[in-house]
């Protein structure tokens, strides 16, 4: 019972609380329209804020994905240079082996 009283007295601050700033715009003796105004003027410039981060990351990302294009260019150039290498030492290898067989064989028939 007492939790439940103790509750109610904390929603009932918490509702004083977000009345009470609707109560100060109206006792500061600011017209209502000056607020109104220095409240668009705050959401204007931190919307303006937050657009040009917007692009700051998209052109980060659009310099990420560039290089990474780059990388992956480089890659492939990278991996078909070593297919070329590869088949080189595969080719090399039996034509040495060829070779040291016939040697064998001539060898061994002589």
């Amino acid at each position: 019972m007492e939790h439940e009283i103790k509750l109610l007295k904390e929603r009932e601050v918490d509702q004083k609380n977000k009345a009470s700033g609707y109560e100060t715009l109206l006792r500061d003796g600011i017209p209502l329209n000056e607020h109104f105004l220095a409240l668009k003027n705050k959401f204007n410039n931190e919307q303006d804020l937050l657009k040009k981060g917007i692009e700051v990351m998209e052109a980060e990302i659009r310099d990420e994905e560039k290089t990474n294009k780059q990388r992956n260019h480089k890659i492939d150039i990278l991996k078909s240079e070593y297919d070329n290498l590869f088949q080189k030492y595969r080719d090399y290898k039996d034509d040495t082996g060829k070779k040291m067989r016939d040697l064998e064989v001539k060898l061994f028939t002589e």
